[in-house]
Order: structure tokens, then sequence, then C-alpha cells
């Protein structure tokens, strides 16, 4: 079950039962007799796994409800030569007649990724394909997670007592953690706009906000400026042109949001004044933007913020014909993706150890699949060095595109915004939460929500988050090349 429990704050699902075989990696030196030493290793399954936790019971006895056969592969580092010790380090010594030998680690996660089967492997280790797996409802990407009781740690000392909440692990450092909060369309206009007016600008995240301000890093995707005088007639709302009142920027304030996508198409609905007046609001908040500007070179302007020794940096354009809210030399607005110079940036970018992020408010597409020009276009700026390319755009969750190194979200569907009943599709949506480590990106934990009105999103139940799931990740793609 998704858990909605947290911990600290910075800078800011009844398990479902699958039959697999797990992959056990194990990786580093244990310490000589000497030293005192442990590394912690976790429990993973390829990205596309329903499951989200399991019962440690089930994993001791290689329960065959699970796993089939009740067999454990075992994929050893180079410089691990005793199975047997790291088994009975981590409780499964009683298993070793079950268990057989895989190496090397990065062959072994391929084989996940191939099979299906689940994988142990130390935390360093993981890598974007891979699920983390919650064992008896903790997990070491969460902010709550006590690396001290973790059952998976292997722990070498030639003392006869030793304090092991004094000794660091070879592979773990939550101060080398951060975790990235990407969201899809808000809007705050019509009924949104309604409910706030009557219940106050909280009411649309009562439910998830707290979610939401645990992140470390949070982006929200406001297409929307805010207008002085924000009075919009019924043709205006006919016509889809929109404002918001000033009072809503609290709702991003309350949240703790780090920086705000303003390339949506909608940023020039009230004229240029209004959006002067949002960056004004902006910036008189301490809100950093991206995506648009008072002109094109501002809006083309990455965001870079750094937080736990990741660094990363932030790129958005608008990437549908002209027309949508255009930047120009002169004019404020939105910036038009030039995808040219976006790849120019983005390897530049990375020359200098940043982490790019690019967010992309593509076209309206009502399928889960991306089309080819979506494909195409969100694929030559993972191909520049991109590490996330996500769609902002989409009023419904869509497909993943996966390799070692990088990730693809087509959509995630709407976070505030009043389409609950226009598709059964747009009640539904993702927030994803990436997660770094020692500034590479190791994992991505997707939320899951739903809308209860036409204003405000809860989390799914266990069987809705299941249904999901399993229709994005019909769609999606988990490639262990980039090409493949």
């Amino acid at each position: 079950m998704f858990n909605n429990t947290f911990g600290r704050k910075s800078v800011k699902s009844a398990a479902i039962t699958i039959t697999l075989i797990l992959i056990v990696i194990l990786s580093g030196n244990i310490a000589s007799a000497q030293e005192a030493a442990q590394t912690l290793y976790v429990l993973a399954a390829p990205f596309t796994t329903l499951n989200d936790s399991i019962d440690r019971e089930e994993l001791l006895t290689l329960d065959p409800l699970v796993f089939p056969g009740g067999k454990l592969i075992a994929g050893l580092d180079e410089t691990i030569a005793d199975k047997d010790r790291f088994l009975d380090a981590i409780g499964l010594s009683k298993q070793s007649i079950n268990v057989v030998r895989y190496r090397p680690i990065h062959e072994a996660i391929s084989a996940s990724v191939r099979t299906g089967r689940w994988i142990i492997l130390p935390f360093d280790q993981l890598d974007p394909r891979l699920k983390v797996i919650a064992i008896d409802g903790a997990s070491p990407i969460r902010k709550d997670f006590d690396p001290y009781s973790w059952p998976l740690t292997v722990r070498e000392s030639g003392a006869a007592e030793i304090d092991w909440e004094t000794v660091p692990f070879t592979n773990y450092d939550a101060e080398k953690i951060s975790d990235v909060m990407l969201t899809g369309v808000t809007a705050l206009v019509r009924a949104v706009a309604n409910y706030m007016d009557g219940f106050g600008a909280d009411f649309p995240a009562v439910y998830t906000g707290d979610y939401l301000r645990s992140a470390d890093i949070l982006h929200i995707n406001n297409e929307v400026p805010f207008a002085r005088i924000c009075q919009q007639t019924a043709e205006q709302l006919n016509n889809l042109v929109f404002c918001s009142k000033e009072r809503y920027l609290d709702l991003l304030l309350n949240l703790g949001t780090t920086v705000v996508e303003i390339d949506g198409d909608h940023f020039q609905d009230f004229g240029d004044d209004a959006v002067y007046y949002t960056l004004e609001l902006y910036e008189k908040a301490g809100l950093p933007y991206y995506g648009g500007g008072r002109n094109l070179a501002e809006a083309q302007k990455p965001f870079l913020v750094e937080h736990n020794g990741n660094k990363f940096a932030f790129l958005g354009c608008n990437g549908k014909e002209a027309g949508y809210a255009a930047a120009s030399e002169t004019r404020p607005g939105a910036g038009l993706c030039d995808y040219p110079l976006m790849e120019k940036r983005i390897r530049e970018l990375r020359a200098d150890g940043y982490l790019p992020i690019v967010t992309l408010q593509h076209i309206e597409y009502y399928r889960i699949a991306p089309n080819d020009q979506m494909a195409a276009e969100y694929g030559r700026l993972a191909d520049a060095g991109a590490v996330i390319v996500s769609g902002s755009q989409s009023h419904l969750p869509m497909a993943f595109d996966i390799t070692p190194d990088r990730v693809i979200h087509y959509g995630l569907g709407n976070l505030f915004f009043d389409q609950a009943y226009y598709l059964p599709e747009t009640a539904e949506a993702t927030i994803d939460r990436y997660i770094f480590y020692d500034n590479r990106l190791i994992s991505l934990d997707v939320a899951t929500i739903k809308f209860i009105n036409l204003a405000q999103n809860d989390w799914m139940t266990p069987e809705e988050r299941a249904g999901l799931l399993d229709r994005i990740f019909a769609e999606s793609i988990v490639r262990n090349t980039p090409n493949e």
C-alpha cells in the first residue's frame, strides 16, 4: 500500500501478490576481521511490478506463493566469495540450497528486467529500472526510514560487542539523498477557484498536501497567470481564457513549492500586464520559476538548485505550434521549444555536473501511449543527457520509457484542475517522486491519486492503484540499453 507517512523536511497498498523468482545481488568488500562495517541492501523488482511491499516472513521462507518453487538467485560481485556468509547475515542461510549464483550486478539487473524476477542489491547500485519493495512497511527510499533496524544489512566486525548505531554504512548516507517531486497540471480556475473561494486556498490539497510538502524539491506546473483584477466573463470561460486571483498563490506557498513551471498554454490569457504581474508576485514571494519570463531569453534560462550535494537544472518549454503564449525578444510569455538549443544546454549542464530535468508543455493527447511526435521529441532531449523528461501538459496519466540512467514520463495527469468528470481517466493522476543519491538518479516512486470532486484529490485505494498502474505499465517500456 502507498505509505502516506513522512519524516524530515528540507528545502524545499495492501500488497498485490505476484509469482516471481527473487534475484539477490551482492556487492562490495565484506570488511576484514579488524574492521567494523555495514552495508545496506534493498529488495527491488522490475519497475512495472504492481507489488509495493512484502512481509519479511515471505522473504525468509521464500514463500512459494510469492516465489515459484521457493527459488532464490544470488548475484555475486567479483569481490564476494562467501555466499553462505552473506545469506547468514541477512537471515537466509536456511535457504542456501535454493540459492544459485548470478554475477555481475549490471547483468543481474538486466536479467531482472528481462525476466520479471525480483532482486536484492546494494542501495547505491539501484537504478530507475527497478522498483524498491518495502519490507514490513519500511523502505530505504522513504523519509522515515531507520537504517539501523533494516533486516537486509551485512555487518562485519572483529570485536565481540559493538554498538552498530555508531558505525556508518559503506553505501548509505541520508545526507546524500534528495527527492524531487514532479507534478502535472495545475490551473486554479473555474470549479477549483469556486471551491477555494468557499473553503480556502488549501482546500485542493487537504489529503495530499502533507506528501507534497515532504519533498526536498517540489515542482508545480501552474499554467494560468494571476491578474490584478481577475473577473472572467462567461464568454471568456467558454473560450478557455483564464486568470487566477492573487490569494490563490497561498496554495503554492503553503505546499512549500520550490519552483514553478510557467510554460503553459494560458500564460498570456490576460495579456502582458497579467504576465508581468504574475512574475512580480513570484519574485516577491521568493518563488523561482522557469519555462517563461519577461522575454524569450529569460524563458529559456534554466533554474539551478542544489540539495545534499545533488545538483539539478530545470528546463522547460512549450512544445505546441507557435501561438501558445509565446514569448519573444521583447514580449513576455512562455518559451516555445527550441530543441537544438535545449540539447546544447543539456549537454553543457551535464558537463558542469548538473542533472537536467526537462518538463514540457506538449501536445494534449488523450491516450496512455505517446504519439510519434511526442516519442521523438522527448527522446531527443533524453538522448542529449536529460535524466528526466516529463510531460506537464497531459490531463491523464501516460506511459513511461525508462533506461538505466534516465526516465521519460509522457504525462502525469492533473494535480489541481476541474476535469474529474470529463473522462474517467482525467480523474486519475500520478505524483512522481524521483530519488537521487550522490548526484545520480537511483529510483522513482510513483504515487497515485484520484479526484473526489472538481477541486480535491485523494489517495487511491490499493485496487484503484493496481488498476491504474496496470494500464500505464502495459504501454510502458523498460530498456536495458537506450536503443533496446
